[in-house]
């Protein structure tokens, strides 16, 4: 019988443990902003999972933007979750950054644009006014994450098992399509007059 040493076994070449492994994790992707590319349709989060973009329409992407985004990223990886920003078990990177400061506003507008979603005229769960300034004390990075994430789960809380325009059918936010603990956020996008996030959504595929 012939025998394998274990030097020869691979049972997960780029797994923990593998060189594969330990370049990977040490060497992060920029976000694309920041080297003037494009968001790209896919995007592998830290743990290896590959997350996919929620459609934009061409007027919302970043080279459009009015001014630089603000990134959302943790211990150099681009892409927090919305389920760990709600239960703070995630931190993002430079937390305590007033974002917000430079431009003197005491409130801003944060839309959602989820593809497919069709809002009452009632009201609209994907867009919403916040105080970028409470009592003088500046909103953070991580006030903002918490912001977006908070919105994402309303709307999904609204919008849940709804009807959603033609075509836009594997964007429904559902139990079998979208669920807001999928989401997550890269970053966020001044344009015109509202604060558009960057969102990717596991298990799309």
């Amino acid at each position: 019988m012939e025998y394998m040493q274990p030097n020869q076994m691979i049972v997960n070449s780029g797994g923990a443990g593998s060189l594969g492994y330990y370049i990977r994790n040490a060497n992060p992707s920029p976000h694309p902003s920041m080297v003037g590319a494009e968001m790209p349709l896919y995007w592998e989060l830290r743990d290896g999972r590959i997350a996919k973009r929620v459609p934009r329409s061409r007027e919302f992407t970043p080279s459009q933007q009015s001014f630089p985004g603000i990134t959302f990223s943790a211990d150099g990886w681009y892409g927090v979750r919305v389920k760990d920003i709600l239960k703070g078990t995630v931190v993002v990177d430079r937390p305590t950054d007033a974002v917000f400061a430079h431009h003197g506003w005491r409130e801003t507008t944060l839309a959602i644009k989820w593809p497919g979603y069709l809002p009452p005229r009632s009201s609209d769960a994907s867009r919403r006014r916040f105080k970028v300034l409470d009592n003088n004390i500046p909103m953070t990075r991580q006030g903002f994450a918490i912001e977006i994430a908070s919105q994402i789960r309303h709307l999904d809380d609204h919008a849940r098992d709804k009807p959603v325009a033609h075509g836009w059918e594997d964007w429904a936010f559902s139990k079998n399509n979208v669920r807001a603990s999928d989401v997550y956020i890269l970053s966020a996008h001044y344009y015109r007059n509202a604060w558009v996030p960057e969102l990717y959504v596991i298990n799309m595929e």
